[in-house]
């Protein structure tokens, strides 16, 4: 496999989003691209007057944003102007807006991987004016200080729920029955991956698999996910990537890691991967899926509500298995307590407005629309049966209840660690690259090029600690944490 172009690395995204020096000359930029590629205007002062402007990544919610917009404006709250963009895209459009100081009044992250401290620190962000009202609609202990608020003042919140993950085995079932495969036993074990992605090539109906090799950030997920398959003591999430939780270090090359990427490539060996998946995000590798292109799909939960929206037709003929796991047993998958959503920009004028829209944002109408919406799941998991959501969505959901665990989080135990992921130095390329190096062949020494990241990483971690003080790499170390239960402190 060749990995087309050079992916944009963190330290490029940083100085292009003006987090580091040169950022100057984005101050004439006046626009950003529209999730169709066009230029879009990213100016306030061009928007309606008085109106919200809104940009996230999640197109299955559309229509439920649409609808509690709606619901706000009639009650007397500003219109929103409102942009769903691809999140490779929204990630150069937040850049060039940031630097220009034309932010949204309200976006999430898209494809910006750029840890939330270092965000806050470099002025992106506004805090909530109405916190209170917004704590109100969580169970105690949902909202950390380090990861939803920073020096008691609160700035995002989660929507969905942190019993999920990317690496579901999704399925075009009549391409199963025709290759002589049972579409009611989907592959558990890598193994079984494998050998069945064959038997659909042998059969000339379509491609075996489908990997959106273009993506490196999906990259990642699905190689931290399945190297927790492979029994790899640790979590997916930006703060805690790579390390393990029993002793705090940096093991991303851990013989879980290298067992993960040569599965991924195994694919490519077995000539049963979709020849364009080089050139391929998430979303084009989707679309080539839908088409029956392939018949297995990597992806997380809401692709049921991506296909929903685009490709409706196809939903019924869709099957859904688990991250398939080295020996065929149940997965175990450990995932930390979920991040912020959505923030309100430093930039706006219309601070006031947004925070009073997030409120209806934790209302249990909301939790049950985003159950009917099929994205993410949402934070109260029990509304998902009794939703409109389509079956496979609900298996989803079974499956998560049953497979995910809650991980420790270094910042509820010490939150001067959220300063120190805010004051390391990024790492590049990160280990999503690194993965498209290898599996280009660009990179011949897979444990060695991992074995680098590591030091690389933990010295970063190191000088950030010297720097913030009251921090010790035995923060990120919890022994008494057990795989396959929640941690509680």
């Amino acid at each position: 496999m060749k990995t087309p172009g050079r992916p944009l690395t963190r330290r490029a995204l940083l100085r292009s989003a003006g987090l580091l020096a040169g950022t100057a000359a984005l101050a004439g930029c006046t626009t950003a691209p529209s999730p169709g590629g066009a230029p879009a205007d990213t100016g306030g002062a061009s928007g309606a007057p008085g109106a919200l402007r809104w940009w996230d990544h999640f197109g299955p919610l559309e229509e439920l944003q649409q609808s509690t917009f709606d619901r706000f404006a009639q009650s007397g709250g500003a219109p929103v102007e409102y942009t769903v963009y691809n999140p490779n895209e929204q990630k150069q459009a937040l850049q060039l807006a940031f630097g220009s100081r034309q932010l949204p009044d309200v976006f999430s992250l898209g494809g910006l991987a750029v840890p939330v401290p270092l965000l806050r620190e470099q002025g992106w962000f506004s805090p909530l004016r109405r916190p209170d009202a917004i704590r109100a609609g969580f169970p105690a202990g949902t909202l950390a200080e380090g990861v939803h608020s920073f020096e008691g003042e609160l700035y995002s919140f989660p929507i969905f729920s942190p019993r999920q993950y990317e690496t579901l085995v999704w399925f075009h079932r009549d391409l199963l029955a025709q290759a002589g495969l049972d579409p009611e036993s989907p592959p558990a074990s890598w193994d079984d991956l494998r050998a069945a992605a064959r038997a659909v090539q042998r059969s000339g109906a379509a491609s075996g698999i489908v990997l959106p090799l273009q993506f490196p950030d999906r990259l990642s997920s699905f190689v931290l996910e399945l190297a927790q398959t492979a029994g790899f003591p640790g979590t997916r999430t930006g703060n805690l990537d790579g390390i393990d939780l029993t002793t705090g270090e940096y093991r991303f090359h851990d013989d879980a890691f290298l067992a993960a990427i040569e599965f991924l490539r195994s694919f490519a060996h077995d000539d049963t991967m979709f020849l364009a998946s080089t050139a391929l995000d998430a979303r084009s590798a989707r679309v080539r899926w839908a088409a029956e292109g392939a018949a297995f799909f990597p992806d997380g939960p809401y692709n049921a509500g991506a296909i929903a929206t685009q490709f409706p037709e196809v939903l019924g003929r869709l099957g859904v298995g688990p991250i398939p796991t080295p020996d065929g047993r149940p997965p175990v998958i450990t995932r930390p307590p979920t991040a912020g959503t959505f923030y309100v920009s430093s930039q706006s004028d219309e601070v006031d407005g947004a925070s009073a829209l997030f409120e209806l944002l934790v209302t249990g109408e909301y939790q049950r629309g985003l159950a009917a919406a099929m994205d993410q799941p949402p934070l109260d998991l029990s509304v998902v049966a009794a939703s409109d959501a389509h079956p496979t969505y609900k298996r989803c959901v079974e499956m998560f209840t049953e497979q995910v665990f809650i991980a420790p989080a270094a910042t509820s135990r010490n939150p001067r660690t959220a300063q120190v992921h805010a004051a390391m130095t990024p790492v590049e390329p990160d280990l999503g690259e690194i993965v498209q190096g290898i599996a280009s062949g660009q990179i011949t020494d897979a444990r060695g090029r991992l074995r680098q990241l590591s030091e690389e990483k933990a010295a970063a971690r190191d000088t950030a600690i010297a720097e913030v003080g009251g921090v010790s790499t035995d923060d990120w170390a919890f022994p008494d944490w057990r795989r396959g239960e929640d941690y509680s402190a």
